[in-house]
């Protein structure tokens, strides 16, 4: 092919960067705190975060909660520039950002139901969806010097879009002692993982059918399932104020789906929470260093939410960083009106396009929920 066209560029990298799953963030008022929860108990989504939250604030709940997220790393930065008008520099800077570009989408939904405590302990079921892909890219450029066009651009990537399933059942058990409340808790998950794999080439000398050949041999994969454990424990040594610790993933299940063989590594986070009437502030840090699913980007998040709940309406906001990735700051609100909530999450490092700034990370949000 003598010519690459913009569209090109576009299709090639949003298949070959998407990127993967994390500890994740379940529900809206987490989502508006910055993904706190591991002791935040005015919420329904203890099953997730910390299971021991189920004993530790029991009671009738419900959450409903769908979010879509975009990540993105040097990636508009490719398209700010009149690609009729390259010279050798243009060439260059773009195969630098190609080396190390990623853009990203996915979602994470879910449905919880917790029932109450009747004296034996607090039950709770719940359903969790997480979408996302993980891909990498090679430029493979061999531009003479006197070149300043980019029709002889290569490139070849490999890709995978991967989904999880899981169908949680929790149970937890409060401990009131003279110094203080304390809640254990296990969640045992059906785990479920599917996922398709590729690899796209594109370069001067293969015609537009080669490329899409080279599209549609996608490997489906298989669909494999496996048991996960996670286990919580919260402490209260005043009324105020909660501690919890929780461990996910404990028993490291494993997914085999023949073109990937996948391993989802224990995670460890601990967490504060305040609760003065209305008000919670929390704090939640992760222990341990954390690989997306199904690739080896490192994260290790600290995160520090509020929210304002009063009878009809929520206020909520935070920040987070991330330890093995200082570029950003991601910047978090929610707003919560009776049982409906919308929040966004939007990244403080933007890129430029056409006049235009965009965040290396978005996330949308909405939820409902229920409590009694």
């Amino acid at each position: 092919m003598k010519k690459i066209s913009k569209i090109s560029f576009v299709s090639l990298l949003f298949f070959s960067s998407l990127n993967a799953l994390e500890f994740g963030t379940m529900g809206s008022q987490s989502f508006g705190m910055a993904g706190t929860g591991v002791a935040v108990k005015k919420s329904a989504w203890g099953l997730y975060y910390n299971p021991a939250l189920i004993a530790a604030d029991s009671g009738f709940k419900l959450g409903l909660f769908a979010e879509l997220h975009a990540k993105s790393k040097n990636f508009w930065n490719i398209f700010n520039r009149d690609f009729k008008k390259l010279n050798q520099n243009d060439i260059e800077e773009i195969k630098q950002l190609l080396e190390d570009n990623r853009i990203s989408l996915g979602t994470q939904d879910g449905v919880v139901l917790q029932l109450p405590d009747f004296g034996i302990g607090a039950l709770a079921i719940g359903g969790f969806f997480n979408l996302a892909a993980n891909g990498t890219t090679q430029a493979k450029i061999e531009l003479p010097k006197d070149k300043t066009t980019i029709e002889d651009l290569g490139l070849e990537t490999n890709f995978s879009a991967l989904a999880l399933i899981e169908i949680p059942l929790g149970y937890a058990y409060e401990f009131d002692t003279l110094a203080g409340d304390f809640s254990v808790g296990v969640a045992l998950k059906y785990m479920n993982l599917s996922g398709t794999a590729g690899n796209f080439k594109i370069s001067s000398n293969m015609s537009p059918s080669d490329s899409l050949k080279d599209l549609l041999k996608v490997d489906l994969g298989h669909n494999v399932s496996n048991i996960g454990v996670d286990v919580g424990v919260t402490y209260e040594p005043f009324s105020f104020l909660t501690l919890g610790v929780v461990g996910k993933n404990l028993n490291a299940p494993s997914f085999d789906l023949g073109f990937q063989k996948i391993k989802i590594n224990p995670q460890a986070r601990a967490g504060a929470a305040l609760n003065i009437g209305f008000w919670t502030l929390a704090l939640d840090a992760d222990l341990t260093k954390n690989q997306f699913l199904g690739s080896n980007l490192d994260n290790q998040v600290i995160s520090l939410g509020t929210s304002f709940d009063f009878k009809f309406f929520s206020l909520r906001g935070g920040v987070a960083t991330d330890l093995q990735n200082k570029e950003d700051l991601i910047f978090s609100l929610g707003l919560g009106l009776a049982f409906f909530d919308i929040g966004v999450q939007v990244g403080k490092k933007t890129n430029p396009l056409n006049g235009l700034l965009i965040p290396d990370y978005l996330a949308l949000q909405v939820g409902a929920g229920f409590s009694f």
